[in-house]
């Protein structure tokens, strides 16, 4: 018996996650008797972990998602597994920064570098950092507790990438990839909502790297349901792929829009179960 929590994936038996988090008794039993879970994006990780500990057999493989979110739990994540990705110090927060770097005069990431809160999508709380008076700014925005549910931040070394990157989005066994192009001035975050445009044929061998890339992750991982963001130093002679981002909650514009979205993902669960 497949159990499905997904609205648009039909299972034997279909379920819905109940905004508390709790299953009921008979909502248990179907999970225990399952031999295979299908789960949706939005899944909580005592959800997860709930599911679990009576299926083994859940899609999408969260096993690296949960204690990993964030740009600091990716990077923990990258570092885990020697995955390539730009030079980068983390921070638990800007009280942390400022002991170690003005009062114990540790030497900062070289100018310009580009500074990340934890959470948000949508280049939210990602700044390009020029000269120290950005630094004191941005800092003051990341230490705003209104503004962030966590502390945490990264401090990574800025990469050249010609105002592009390579979105690479893993559907079970399929990738697909598109460039994120960014041609207004001034702004060097690539996200569609920040007005970059999407172009599926600049680059192939580029292309083919960061899919390979994003590819043996996943092998390493099991992730089989997230989207990476893959820069290129456009500065060296033969640009290698650098992880950026992991984002297990992802736009579908590059992908045809959501109806497209959710045939791949069918597929992507059909082959799974087929795989059981």
């Amino acid at each position: 018996m497949i159990v499905s929590f997904h609205p648009r994936v039909k299972g034997d038996v279909n379920l819905r996650l109940t905004l508390k988090g709790l299953f009921p008794d008979k909502e248990t039993e179907l999970i225990a008797s399952a031999r295979a879970i299908v789960v949706t994006q939005s899944i909580k990780a005592h959800q997860y972990e709930f599911c679990r500990s009576y299926c083994a057999n859940l899609f999408p493989d969260y096993t690296c998602r949960f204690g990993f979110e964030g740009k600091y739990g990716n990077i923990q994540l990258f570092r885990k597994f020697n995955a390539p990705h730009p030079e980068t110090t983390c921070y638990e927060s800007v009280e942390g920064f400022k002991l170690c770097h003005f009062k114990n005069q540790k030497p900062i990431t070289p100018f310009p570098f580009v500074l990340k809160g934890d959470r948000g999508g949508g280049g939210w709380a990602v700044f390009l950092i020029k000269n120290e008076y950005d630094l004191m700014e941005r800092l003051e925005i990341l230490a705003n507790e209104h503004l962030h549910a966590t502390k945490r931040f990264i401090a990574q070394t800025y990469v050249p990438h010609g105002g592009r990157d390579l979105r690479a989005v893993v559907i079970g066994r399929t990738i697909k990839a598109y460039w994120r192009c960014q041609y207004k001035p001034g702004e060097f975050r690539n996200n569609v909502g920040r007005g970059a445009v999407i172009n599926y044929d600049l680059d192939p061998e580029l292309k083919e790297k960061g899919i390979r890339c994003v590819k043996d992750f996943c092998s390493k991982t099991g992730i089989n349901l997230a989207a990476f963001d893959v820069l290129f130093d456009r500065s060296q002679p033969e640009p290698q792929p650098l992880l950026s981002e992991i984002n297990f909650l992802f736009g579908r514009k590059g992908l045809g829009g959501s109806l497209s979205f959710y045939g791949l993902l069918n597929q992507a669960v059909h082959q799974w179960t087929r795989g059981l």
